[in-house]
């Protein structure tokens, strides 16, 4: 494995800031405040499918990395016995590299192989009348996505290969399955206490997750203590990145997605007063996420943060719409058809 990450250190250090870039771009956190938002001032019906398809597979990613409870490269060659004090390798690192959530299956892949599924299928949708060449050519750019974002996640010693393999594939299962019309339909003909019960459940399930875990004698924030075990900068450590606030920053949007549910049809939004009405609550919301309260205890910490995603993806789902759908008056549509002789 080390011989292999020898080699990307060797082949891709030119390209250290590109790759960066990469990583950055497609954190969760970041496609939660920047992309995925996006989508809401272009398409109601989309960004329902796709705030659903993301908020499910983190939710299984966070799942996951609990109960797999794998090391990360840069905590696990300090701790292992494969190695001595002579030959211990020293693993180059820097902001991106410590995490404090345990490595498998990778956070970055999965969620962003779901997030890409979404967007290039519609992209393919739409590029169907150019021909078959376009197809090829999004399924192209998506699997080089993929392997860019696995490269820039092992050049950081952040994962394993094999943590990266199985983000992109359970992504890739995850989405399939929550991107079925079926299970839109299903979500939809629920009652609004229905899915509130059923959010109620998953977190039910994730708290006998981690009380289990202290039940057996395992620290369910083990990971936590690793990255600041052997972070070289502690500075670097990012608290939105672990798996509690994750957890919390989740359930305040899918709780907004049940109270309003699933968006089957909807009607166009004008892109003039969507676009800028999308851009001014992005800012607002990175606002009052910069302002958030750290000094005055976990629980006003985490309901802000639970009060600020369910608000505002509230929004995204209500109150854009509402302000800029395009409203076609039926006469017109009728009038408008073309006469039959």
């Amino acid at each position: 494995m080390f011989v292999f990450r020898s080699h990307l250190l060797y082949s891709f250090s030119r390209y250290e800031d590109f790759l960066a870039l990469v990583t950055k771009a497609f954190d969760p956190k970041i496609l939660f405040l920047t992309v995925i938002p996006l989508v809401a001032g272009l398409s109601t019906r989309i960004y329902s499918r796709l705030l659903l398809s993301v908020l499910l597979t983190e939710y299984f990613n966070t799942l996951l990395k609990w109960i797999l409870a794998e090391d990360r490269p840069f905590w696990w060659v300090r701790e292992t016995k494969e190695f001595t004090t002579l030959n211990r390798p020293k693993l180059y690192q820097n902001e991106l590299t410590c995490e404090p959530s345990p490595g498998n299956p990778s956070g970055h892949l999965m969620t962003s192989t779901t997030y890409l599924y979404v967007i290039f299928s519609v992209l393919e949708e739409a590029g169907l009348q150019y021909g078959k060449s376009v197809v090829i050519a999004l399924r192209i750019c998506y699997y080089l996505s993929l392997l860019l974002i696995s490269i820039s996640r092992m050049y950081f010693g952040c994962h394993f290969l094999h943590q990266c393999i199985i983000g992109i594939l359970l992504g890739v299962a995850m989405t399939k399955l929550t991107m079925s019309l079926s299970f839109e339909k299903y979500l939809t003909k629920m009652t609004r206490k229905r899915r509130l019960a059923y959010c109620s459940l998953i977190c039910m399930v994730l708290l006998l997750v981690y009380w289990g875990q202290k039940l057996f004698g395992i620290d369910p924030q083990w990971s936590v203590k690793m990255a600041f075990k052997w972070c070289d900068d502690p500075f670097y450590l990012d608290p939105s990145t672990t798996l509690v606030f994750s957890i919390i920053r989740l359930t305040g949007s899918l709780v907004a997605f049940a109270i309003v549910g699933p968006v089957l049809k909807s009607a166009p939004l004008d892109w003039k007063r969507s676009i800028p009405l999308t851009l001014i609550m992005m800012t607002i919301k990175w606002i009052a996420i910069n302002y958030t309260p750290r000094y005055y205890g976990v629980i006003i910490y985490y309901l802000y943060t639970f009060s600020i995603h369910l608000l505002f993806t509230y929004c995204y789902m209500r109150l854009v719409p509402a302000i800029a759908s395009v409203v076609v008056d039926p006469r017109v549509q009728r009038n408008s058809r073309p006469k039959i002789n």
